[in-house]
């Protein structure tokens, strides 16, 4: 009776984290973003991180970033700690498996996409809304990238063009 039980819990289990992964195929993605003549944004975040937390809520909620994330990008998260499955080029594994193969194991971490595949900026760490007093940083990476000024210059570049503008 015991065997037959734990068998179940375990069949209920098993049946429980399937329906929790998602297929996540980065290049048919990218594919998407493509045709609508965006870039893929990708957000790399663990559950129990503080800093993933808050970037999503206020970060990514914050308004005025959601509209340009809506308007200008493919956006997709991905949480490590889950059973997602995902596709990237020559790549298939978990999403633990996808950020060491990319070496960007460190949380959260933000990348950009452009229609080759290529991933074309990585910002990794917490980006808040305060940081610059004008305009804040995670707001310039959107628009750096949208505005495909990453083919031109670095961001470091970009960035000090922008606040000579300011001056």
């Amino acid at each position: 009776m015991f065997q037959l039980i734990f068998k179940a819990f375990f069949l209920i289990l098993t049946l429980q984290l399937t329906l929790q992964a998602r297929e996540i195929n980065l290049d048919n993605l990218i594919q998407t973003a493509k045709k609508s003549n965006k870039h893929l944004f990708l957000f790399l975040h663990k559950t129990d991180c503080g800093y993933c937390d808050s970037m999503i809520e206020f970060t990514l909620q914050n308004d005025t970033i959601k509209a340009f994330t809506d308007k200008s990008f493919i956006y997709e998260h991905i949480n490590v700690y889950d059973k997602d499955h995902i596709r990237y080029k020559d790549f298939s594994g978990d999403g633990r498996q996808f950020a060491k193969s990319i070496g960007y194991d460190f949380y959260p971490t933000t990348l950009f996409f452009d229609n080759k595949s290529d991933i074309v900026f990585i910002e990794v760490g917490y980006r808040d809304n305060k940081l610059l007093p004008n305009e804040n940083r995670f707001y310039r990476i959107l628009n750096y990238i949208d505005s495909k000024s990453y083919k031109k210059m670095d961001y470091e570049d970009y960035e000090f063009k922008i606040e000579e503008e300011l001056e």
